[in-house]
Order: C-alpha cells, then sequence, then structure tokens
C-alpha cells in the first residue's frame, strides 16, 4: 500500500465528516451569499479547524469569489482546497545533518510518545542508521521497561538509569555514550507531563540546556506528539508547551480514529509549526513523513464524492419506494397482456362462455385475459365439478339437518323429564299442608260465664 493510500484510509473519517458535510451544506444553497459564507464558516469550526482559520479562510474566499465572478456554490470546495494547501506552505522534514542529530520527544501522557520513538528508531534503522534512545521518563512506572520492549523491536541501543533518577543526567549520558559510539541519531524519551504542571516544564527546560551544551553544532530537532482526537485542545497542548520548549515539528498520532484531521491546518496556520510526521495506524510501519500535498489530495478527494449515499429507511422513502414497485408491477402485467396473442384470448374466451353466470362473474377480466393455455380444459371441467361439489353440499346438509333434530329431541327429552320430576314435587308440596289439623277456634264466651265465676 502506497504513502497516499495509507494518508488517504487514514482520513476517511475526517472527510467523511469535515468534507461531505461542507459539500451538503453548499449544495443546499442555490447563490452564493453572507448566509452561505456563515454556515461555511460554522460547519469548519465544527470540524476543529479552528475559528481564526475558518475565518480567514471566509475571508480568503469572499475576495476570491468576487475576484473571479464565480456564482454556483459547487465551484467553492475547489476554492477551499486551493486556500488550505497554500496555508500549509512547504513541507519540513526531520533535520538529520549532523552526526549524531538529537530528537527531543515531549508531549502529555496517553499521546503516544513511546509508540512514535518505537516506530522511528525502526525506520532510521531500515535507512541504515545507528539510533540509541534515552529513556529520561524516570517518571512513570514500567514506562522504561515499555521503551526496552520497542527498542529491541527496532534494533536500537538504549541508555536507562533507573526509576526515579534524575531525567537531565539520562539524557547527559545518551549524548556521550552516542558520540563515543559514533550512533547517527540520539532520541531522547521524556516524562509524559501535562502543560499545566509548572515543575514538570521547568525539568523540560532543564533538558533543553543539557542538550544545547552537550550537543552544540548538532541538529537538533523536538517534536512535540499531539493526539489527534484530542481536536482543539491539542492547539492549546502546543501553545503552552512552545513557551518553554523550542518546538520544531508536530506529530500528530492517531489520524486513523479521529474525524477532526482539520487540526493539522488549524496547527500550521496559527502556530506555525510543521507537522513533520502523522500517524495513520498501530503498525509499525504506520508513521509516516507528512506531506501536505498529499494531506490536502487525500482530505479533499472526490473520487466516491457522486457515490449515492444509503438510503434512510425514513417512512417517507418507504412510501414512495413502494409506489415506484407497486407502479413497475402494473406495467409489466399490461406488458404480458400485451404480449398474449388475440387468437388465443379468442379460444380462452370461449369454454369460458359455459361457466355458470356467478362464477363467470367472480373472476377478473384480466385473469381471463393472461391465464395459460390449459385453460379451456380446466373451463370444460368447471360445470361438472360445480355440480358435484353442489351435491356433496347438499347431502353434507341433509345429515347436519337429519343430527339437528336428533340433537333437538335428546334436547327435549332432557329437558321434559326434569320439568316433569319438579311438577310432581310441587304437587306434593302444596298436599302436604291439607293434612295437618286445623286449629280449634277460640271458644266464645256466652253472658251468663261471668254469673258462674261468680258462683
Amino acid at each position: 500500500m502506497g504513502i497516499f493510500q495509507k494518508i488517504r484510509d487514514g482520513l476517511k473519517k475526517t472527510r467523511d465528516s469535515l468534507m461531505k458535510g461542507m459539500r451538503r451544506m453548499l449544495g443546499s444553497f442555490t447563490k452564493i451569499d453572507e448566509d452561505l459564507f456563515e454556515q461555511l464558516e460554522e460547519t469548519m469550526i465544527m470540524g476543529d479547524m479552528g475559528a481564526e482559520t475558518a475565518v480567514q479562510i471566509c475571508d480568503r474566499l469572499r475576495g476570491m469569489v468576487k475576484e473571479r465572478g464565480i456564482t454556483d456554490p459547487k465551484d467553492i470546495m475547489g476554492l477551499i482546497q486551493e486556500i488550505t494547501a497554500d496555508m500549509m506552505g512547504e513541507d519540513e522534514g526531520l533535520d538529520l545533518s549532523t552526526k549524531p542529530s538529537v530528537i527531543l520527544v515531549i508531549g502529555v501522557n496517553g499521546a503516544g510518545k513511546t509508540t512514535t520513538i518505537g516506530k522511528m528508531c525502526h525506520q532510521f534503522k531500515n535507512e541504515g542508521k545507528r539510533v540509541l534512545v534515552a529513556a529520561a521518563d524516570t517518571f512513570r512506572a514500567a514506562a522504561i521497561d515499555q521503551l526496552a520492549v520497542w527498542t529491541d523491536r527496532a534494533g536500537a541501543e538504549l541508555v536507562r538509569h533507573a526509576e526515579g533518577s534524575d531525567p537531565a543526567a539520562v539524557v547527559f549520558d545518551a549524548i556521550t555514550a552516542a558520540k563515543a559510539r559514533g550512533c547517527d541519531v540520539v532520541v531522547c524519551d521524556t516524562a509524559g507531563r501535562l502543560h499545566n504542571k509548572k515543575n514538570l516544564m521547568q525539568e523540560l527546560a532543564k533538558i533543553n540546556r543539557i542538550i544545547d551544551r552537550e550537543a552544540e553544532g548538532c541538529a537538533k530537532e523536538c517534536l512535540l506528539v499531539l493526539d489527534a482526537t484530542t481536536g482543539q485542545n491539542a492547539v492549546s497542548q502546543a501553545r503552552l508547551f512552545q513557551e518553554v520548549a523550542p518546538i520544531t515539528g508536530i506529530v500528530l498520532t492517531k489520524l486513523d480514529g479521529t474525524a477532526k484531521g482539520g487540526i493539522v491546518i488549524s496547527i500550521r496556520n496559527e502556530l506555525g509549526i510543521p507537522v513533520k510526521l502523522i500517524g495513520v495506524g498501530e503498525g509499525i510501519d504506520d508513521l509516516q513523513p507528512f506531506d501536505a500535498k498529499s494531506f490536502i489530495d487525500a482530505l479533499f478527494d472526490r473520487e466516491n464524492e457522486d457515490t449515492p449515499e444509503p438510503v434512510n429507511t425514513l417512512a417517507a422513502d418507504t412510501e414512495e419506494a413502494a409506489d415506484e414497485q407497486a407502479a413497475e408491477a402494473e406495467t409489466a402485467a399490461d406488458d404480458t397482456a400485451e404480449e398474449i396473442p388475440a387468437e388465443t384470448k379468442e379460444v380462452i374466451k370461449e369454454p369460458a362462455a359455459g361457466i355458470p353466470e356467478q362464477i363467470t362473474e367472480m373472476i377478473p377480466e384480466t385473469v381471463t385475459e393472461t391465464v395459460p393455455e390449459e385453460l379451456p380444459q380446466i373451463a370444460a371441467e368447471i360445470p361438472e365439478t360445480a355440480a358435484e361439489t353442489v351435491s356433496a353440499a347438499a347431502e353434507a346438509a341433509e345429515d347436519v339437518a337429519e343430527t339437528a333434530e336428533e340433537t333437538a329431541e335428546t334436547a327435549a327429552a332432557e329437558i321434559t323429564e326434569p320439568a316433569e320430576d319438579a311438577e310432581a314435587s310441587a304437587a306434593e308440596t302444596e298436599e302436604e299442608p291439607a293434612e295437618k289439623p286445623e286449629e280449634e277456634a277460640p271458644k266464645k264466651k256466652g253472658f251468663f260465664s261471668f254469673f258462674r265465676r261468680k258462683k
């Protein structure tokens, strides 16, 4: 895979996010006006090109549109590519002109410094250079062991001290050893430090002084490793590191895993620091020298610009697709009907005349026009089949009726017997009170009963 293809693949997320967003926005305008420039500026800022860079690009666009008399919004993408290519300027590679040459690698934790050093050593060894690495990251646990694995893999030499030693002392010993051994390149690893930690930043300034003193007259590179996924925060880190270290170049890692590749333009334009290396993958060969022209061509690559995007399964789109399919089916049916010879249609209609009217009415005309040649035979058999079906239905109806009568008689018998028992029981209940003797009516007291009691 060529360098351009690796850069192009690494910039896929940035291209899909930033470039397609700008093209989509420009395609929604029919004329070039101030609203277009405002939305274009906002799109660039959202793509991490930076506010300052976005404003400058739009200002230059206004002038170029007026100067060249451009009226079609779609032509603006070509102008943006021209402006950004001019902002990137000329490429600046690593300065390794002296023996030894010193490379100081700095950056925050997690940016990918150790991995970058391992990949650089691998490339230098492939170029036939003798490389020595100074393990000056004595602060982080296991940092020296991790660097030792990378140097062994790349075939580089390593100078190391005990954990917690003075980093400046490690750099001093490494430069002295490189001179004695005739090494071509000295790569100095440093501890990851936050740009807002004053003591660590002062320690970095001390390391720089040691290099200037011990490697006087040697080519020196101070590379700031930035994580591309952090976006504009990477630009802020570069500004503050620039205050304590003479940064000569940027190593932009993890460019393949982010949609914020626009910060390359922002760093170059706002800070004036060239990007010298970019990481477009995890492989040991995926650290590439930065080529501004290849980067711009890959970023604005229009190979798949005219490829339609996947259709979203929205209700409106689904309904429209269904209508189109229905129209196509109807057209196909009409074409099929037209292809049937007139003689075939007449042969089909003749036996169909013998079909009972009730059945004929149920058959659509389109069916009789498009049925196969076997229809005459099938149609001739329909009356007999229909008669047999009717006879069978009549017999089934008689059986059902007989079964219904038997069921009704059985149900009536079952209902009548309990009813008779209930009547008999009721009659017995009525007779029982009649058998009980009537109570004797109280005797009326006579008129003389009072006098008899007195006697």
